[in-house]
């Protein structure tokens, strides 16, 4: 080989190098961006599901709120038939019905019923897009929230027991929570889990009498306040 064919190999080898060199750049810088938009497109997916399950948590919480007020309304005698004569409080006169419910009571109920099940169908709303974009155990424990509130609207329905019906509301806030908990795994959220509210168990103390050993009073129509 003479001088310049070995100057035109090494010309070349020069030029294949510098194309190689080229094309693997090209090819690094774009798995670079795919990671970039990959983790962009993560980050923003987290953000979406992180203010998702919030509002369907504070949405749960005000609702759990309200129903708990309205089952202060509700007494705890024990009758074979809650509302003799009716198997639904949306049913009654509005006079109520004599000797077991007051035309008070049943504004009060009828309202909360009628209430819960319209903030009802809305939350189902928020809980079929965490069915779409959270994880099986996220939708599934936002199921059981949902399943827990439908619980308690009925027993306002039906006019429950108020003991019954505390349980039910103590049972929403146990599925709430474990909605909480399975969302900050979905969510790779690190730390002790801690409720965002704060009440007492009250369900297993309280009762319609003017005063209760939980702390609390009957304050009429309003519902409950610590003493």
């Amino acid at each position: 080989m003479d001088g310049s064919t070995g100057q035109v190999v090494i010309a070349a080898i020069g030029v294949a190098g510098t194309l190689a060199a080229a094309l693997v750049s090209q090819l690094l810088s774009r798995r670079a961006e795919r990671d970039r938009r990959r983790e962009e497109d993560r980050s923003r997916w987290l953000a979406d599901r992180q203010r998702l399950y919030s509002r369907f948590l504070a949405q749960a919480l005000s609702l759990e709120r309200d129903l708990w007020s309205a089952c202060s309304m509700l007494d705890q005698d024990a009758r074979d038939r809650r509302i003799p004569g009716y198997t639904s409080i949306l049913l009654t006169p509005e006079e109520g019905v004599d000797g077991v419910l007051d035309a008070l009571t049943r504004t009060i109920l009828v309202e909360a019923t009628e209430r819960g099940f319209h903030d009802l169908d809305k939350l189902e709303l928020v809980a079929a897009e965490i069915t779409i974009i959270g994880a099986s155990g996220e939708a599934a424990a936002a199921r059981n929230v949902l399943d827990a509130l439908w619980d308690v609207v009925g027993m306002l329905e039906g006019y429950a027991r108020f003991t019954d019906a505390a349980d039910g509301v103590e049972a929403c806030r146990a599925a709430r929570d474990q909605f909480a908990r399975a969302a900050r795994v979905g969510l790779r959220v690190d730390g002790e889990f801690l409720p965002h509210d704060r009440h007492p168990d009250m369900a297993k103390t309280l009762t319609r009498a003017d005063r209760c050993s939980s702390g609390y009073q009957k304050v009429g129509p309003r519902g409950l306040r610590p003493r």
